[in-house]
């Protein structure tokens, strides 16, 4: 019983220490933060970071807002570049001339 009762409990800090922490905005996007990533939530209207010197100068910074967030899922993700399902899906020239229009224009237009 005792043995059940560890491994229980095992298992919960395991689980525990896998979690991750996933920030919701306002506007619909997500943010996951990387491991050891800290975050301070403030209502103030601004926040400092401290900053300690060995000759004894302290400074403090101001901290802005964080701006990250996660990559969003594009239509083409999982798909072979080329394939020609990918070339039925993929938009091409959305952020000027990538690899993947390289690819679309050898693949799907040649």
């Amino acid at each position: 019983m005792l043995k059940h009762l560890v491994a229980i409990a095992l298992l919960a800090v395991s689980s525990l220490a896998l979690s991750q922490t996933i920030i919701y905005y306002e506007d619909g996007s997500v943010y996951t933060l990387k491991e050891y990533e800290k975050i301070f939530v403030s209502t103030t209207g601004k926040m400092y970071r401290k900053q300690s010197y060995r000759n004894g100068n302290v400074f403090f910074t101001n901290v802005g807002p964080n701006e990250n967030v996660d990559p969003e899922a594009l239509v083409t993700d999982g798909m072979e570049p080329g394939s020609e399902e990918w070339c039925e899906v993929y938009v091409p020239y959305q952020l000027g001339y990538t690899f993947d229009d390289q690819i679309y224009e050898r693949a799907c237009r040649g």
